[in-house]
C-alpha cells in the first residue's frame, strides 16, 4: 500500500485492530511505515493522515535507515560503539577468552554470528562492572549532599524507548544495556537523572535542581542522548 506526497508514492503497512481508537503510525526499525487502524477507518482517511505527517515520518524513516546502515557487520576488522569511541573486532580462530587491548578486542569467532554473540557477551559483562561503579558512586554523592535515597537496586536491560527508568517504591532504577555505546559521562548522567527521581516523581524545576544541582554537566552529556 502507498500515500502520496510530493510526487512519490510512499509504501507503507496496514493492521486493522479492533481494539483501536485512533489511528497510529510508527516507523519500524527497518525503515518501514506501519499503520494501525480500526477496521471501520476508511483507507482514504488512512492516506489523509499519512499525507498529513509525511515529512515528520519520512525524516524517521531516514533516521532508522541509516541506523541500519550504520550497525556493525562483526566481520574481521569491522567496528563497534563503545562509550563513545570505536572497537575494532578481531577474530582469533580458536577458543579464547575475549580480551581488549586499547582499541581492539580480540574474541573467538569464525563467523559473524559467533563474532556478535562474542561481542555481546563481553559487552554485558563490561556493562554490569560500569554500571556497578557509576551507582555506587551516584549513591555516595546524594548522601554526601544531604539527600536521603537508597542503594538502587540496578536492573540492565535492552529498552527500545528509555535509556532508564526508577522505581522509587522498590528502590530499583532499570538501565538500557544500549547507553555502552555513549561516554561514560552521558551513563552518568542517567544514573543521577534515575536517582532524584527517588526524590521526585516527576521532571518539575525541584527535579532539575537537584539533577543539575548535583551533576552541573548534566544537559552537555544528555544532549548526546537525543541527537
Amino acid at each position: 500500500m502507498t500515500f502520496p506526497y510530493q510526487g512519490r508514492d510512499i509504501p507503507y503497512t496496514l493492521t486493522r485492530r479492533r481494539n483501536m481508537k485512533t489511528m497510529r503510525a510508527k516507523v519500524m526499525a527497518d525503515g518501514t511505515i506501519a499503520v494501525s487502524a480500526a477496521p471501520r477507518v476508511p483507507t482514504a482517511e488512512i492516506v489523509r493522515f499519512l499525507t498529513a505527517n509525511a515529512a515528520s515520518l519520512l525524516e524517521m524513516q531516514a533516521r532508522a535507515l541509516a541506523r541500519r546502515a550504520a550497525a556493525p557487520t562483526f566481520a574481521d576488522g569491522s567496528t563497534v560503539r563503545y562509550l563513545g569511541g570505536d572497537l575494532t573486532l578481531r577474530w582469533h580462530p580458536t577458543p579464547c577468552a575475549a580480551e581488549r587491548e586499547g582499541d581492539v578486542l580480540t574474541v573467538f569467532a569464525r563467523t559473524p554470528d559467533e563474532a556478535r554473540l562474542a561481542w555481546e557477551q563481553w559487552q554485558i559483562r563490561a556493562c554490569v562492572a560500569l554500571y556497578r561503579q557509576l551507582n555506587l558512586e551516584v549513591y555516595r554523592h546524594f548522601h554526601s549532599a544531604g539527600y536521603d535515597v537508597p542503594l538502587a537496586r540496578i536492573e540492565i536491560k535492552d529498552m527500545v524507548s528509555r535509556w532508564g527508568s526508577c522505581t522509587a517504591a522498590s528502590g530499583r532504577v532499570s538501565m538500557n544495556i544500549r547507553l555502552m555505546a555513549y561516554p561514560v559521562e552521558t551513563i552518568r548522567g542517567v544514573f543521577y537523572h534515575e536517582y532524584s527521581h527517588f526524590l521526585h516523581q516527576d521532571h518539575s524545576k525541584a527535579f532539575y535542581a537537584v539533577l543539575r544541582g548535583l551533576y552541573p554537566a548534566y544537559d552537555r552529556w544528555d544532549a548526546l542522548l537525543k541527537k
